[in-house]
């Protein structure tokens, strides 16, 4: 239970830096203010938003990012299907599916769901991730790989692929016991395993993570000739909000679930201990000889 309330601690702290480094890029457009993102315009000059929501020169040319207006268009729906994958994978689809884990609904299928779910979800990411190493690929001149948004998004995309070998190891490990404690054979119960500790506090870290990265993704944008600053003020606004809600739920049928299961400890130890106390070695009555001896006197 401390490990979890220390868990919430930390991922409210590393969300809450994550929100201001968000607020520091939304401050101004890129160019305006010097050195707080990529030189992604023409050799770091603004091109900039025009105030009708239209890119102006500089955006494309001979000497541009992008050699044409249909090669910038094209990039501009690669951006947007990357980040609204990416941000459905972390922000809905892990934490919808761990949350699941959560109910204590006694139907193996639930169990089926979050793996296949998982995976599913790990697959999407790998589309997603996919197409931001092409426009980080595109852009790397301007020293885009040095946004700490595409590193921690390749970080994540190469620790969650060991998640479902752990998951999977874990549940061969809990059900090979618990065929055992039904066969009345010596061994040990069944329960979270080593391997199942670390699938469960890695997928925690990659939740938290994986939502710190969208968000900076988001600052990543608003430095960059795709987007304006209304969009960039949108997309903050819906980003934040989800992430928020989903985050307060994931805690609190993480906190449920942990503090029922302590209880569920707890009672379990007082029975195994009570059942443990030795018998009173003093016969009672009907045990004793004396009692024999009157049962049988009267049959």
């Amino acid at each position: 239970m401390s490990q979890t309330i220390t868990f919430a601690l930390l991922a409210t702290t590393l969300l809450m830096r994550s929100v201001n480094a968000q607020i520091e890029g939304w401050r101004g457009n890129f160019g305006n203010s010097g050195n707080r993102g990529p030189g992604w315009w023409n050799n770091g000059d603004n091109g900039g938003d025009d105030g009708d929501g239209s890119s102006s020169t500089g955006i494309t040319g001979e000497n541009s990012l992008f050699s044409s207006q249909t090669e910038f268009n094209k990039a501009t729906r690669i951006l947007i299907i990357h980040a609204v994958l990416a941000s459905l994978v972390w922000v809905i689809f892990i934490p919808s599916l761990a949350i699941l884990l959560r109910l204590n609904i006694k139907n193996p299928v639930i169990l089926k769901i979050h793996a296949v779910g998982q995976i599913i979800s790990y697959i999407i990411y790998i589309v997603a991730a996919g197409m931001g190493f092409w426009l980080a690929q595109q852009s790397a001149a301007y020293g885009v790989w040095n946004d700490p948004h595409p590193k921690l998004g390749l970080a994540v995309l190469a620790i969650a692929f060991f998640q479902p070998i752990f998951g999977a190891i874990h549940h061969r490990i809990y059900k090979k016991r618990a065929v055992n404690a039904q066969a009345g054979r010596s061994t040990e119960a069944p329960g979270r395993t080593s391997v199942g500790h670390a699938h469960l506090w890695l997928g925690r870290l990659l939740i938290v993570l994986g939502v710190i990265n969208g968000g900076l993704g988001i600052r990543l944008a608003s430095f960059s000739p795709f987007q304006t600053g209304a969009t960039t003020n949108k997309a903050r606004i819906t980003y934040t909000t989800m992430a928020a809600v989903m985050f307060v739920l994931y805690m609190i049928f993480l906190i449920l679930f942990e503090v029922r299961r302590t209880r569920h400890q707890n009672v379990k130890l007082e029975n195994r201990s009570s059942s443990t106390i030795p018998k009173d070695p003093l016969p009672t009555y009907d045990e004793s000889e004396e009692s024999v001896g009157r049962n049988a006197r009267y049959t």
